[in-house]
């Protein structure tokens, strides 16, 4: 199976988002050739812009396109032209619409449009796609067990079609992930003796950590998962009920690096790969920040109680990752440190705490 190392070039899709941000540092600081996508030309010039601020050695090594819509036909041929691997983070724009393909087609598309466009890029070698837990299993409301890469979230996609537009917005979502990594994996077992390159599909869980873009102008404007981590433990008033009971969860960074591992290691190759590092309960959080003492204002434990197990629940395995990475995930201490450290600097702790 190839491997792609630095100063090869890669193309991350999505390059402005959460996790594509983060990957497209990650890439950089590690030697590479960095293209990346967005939406529009002024976000490429924010982009653009804010490397230049971040990472001065290597913005000469960083190069944005405009994809207006990922599911374009052909919309990333010119982006991949030449380039040696593709880190597809890239996800549609919200539904306009609560009927079930409003989800799942634009998902569908979004990802074999990737694909298509590497099958015509012959210098492409690896293909890694960010999907989601969510193509795994519905943490809400799958059974509580043990959850692999072996296992597929039939069930999200079954209640959508029995109650489609009805069905939960969250099932729409999960069930999109299943049908466009499905879609992505028929795509390349009917082209791969074409395809010059192999497909690696990382499955990440809740996503924390910090933001990579420091023009965030307000914890409103936060991306879904970590905007979750700032309603459950920052805001006030305190929410009544902290959910899901038990979450599971990785670090941004630890998803960023082993993106790029992905790109790196030859068993990394035509494998689906769960991102996860833990289970934890918000009484952990809570308590870790009482531990460490990083923000005093936030609500007290009980240390004992929050040492409690979670509950019968949906745990996703990290077995395999850590197999093939070597990982070693960070766990609630490291990444609230982290989480903390970048909010109190953007000011966005200041109602909880006297510096």
């Amino acid at each position: 199976m190839p491997t792609i190392s630095a100063p090869a070039t890669v193309l991350v899709t999505g390059a402005n988002g959460y996790i594509g941000l983060w990957t497209v540092f990650e890439l950089l600081s590690r030697g590479y050739t960095v293209r990346g996508t967005v939406r529009s030309a002024s976000k490429v010039d924010a982009l653009e812009s804010l490397i230049s601020r971040k990472q001065p050695q290597a913005k000469d090594r960083f190069k944005g396109y405009v994809v207006e819509d990922i599911s374009a036909d052909g919309a990333f041929d010119e982006a991949l032209k030449g380039a040696d691997g593709v880190i597809h983070t890239a996800s549609p724009v919200s539904p306009d619409s609560e009927e079930p393909e409003a989800y799942s087609g634009p998902a569908v598309k979004g990802t074999v449009s990737i694909l298509e466009s590497a099958l015509r890029s012959p210098s492409v070698q690896r293909a890694v796609i960010v999907s989601s837990m969510a193509a795994t299993a519905s943490a809400f409301v799958a059974p509580a067990r043990t959850y692999t890469e072996e296992d597929w979230n039939e069930q999200a996609v079954t209640i959508v079609e029995e109650q489609g537009k009805n069905a939960l917005s969250m099932l729409k979502y999960d069930a999109s992930k299943v049908l466009a990594e499905r879609a992505a994996w028929d795509f390349y077992e009917k082209h791969k003796l074409e395809a010059t390159y192999d497909l690696t599909m990382i499955n990440p869980s809740w996503v924390f950590g910090p933001i990579a873009d420091d023009t965030l102008p307000s914890p409103t404007s936060l991306p879904a998962t970590p905007s979750h981590l700032f309603k459950m433990l920052f805001a006030r008033p305190t929410p009544k009920e902290r959910f899901p009971e038990c979450t599971n969860f990785v670090h941004v960074w630890d998803v960023a690096t082993m993106l790029v591992r992905a790109l790196e290691l030859p068993e990394a190759g035509n494998e689906r790969i769960i991102s996860n590092a833990f289970v934890s309960t918000w009484a952990q959080w809570l308590k870790a920040n009482q531990t460490l003492n990083l923000v005093p204002a936030l609500d007290k434990v009980d240390l004992e109680e929050a040492e409690k197990p979670c509950p019968p629940h949906v745990y996703f395995a990290n077995d395999k990752s850590k197999r093939i990475f070597g990982i070693e995930y960070r766990g609630v201490p490291e990444t609230l440190v982290d989480v903390v450290d970048d909010f109190r600097t953007r000011g966005w702790l200041k109602h909880l705490e006297a510096y």
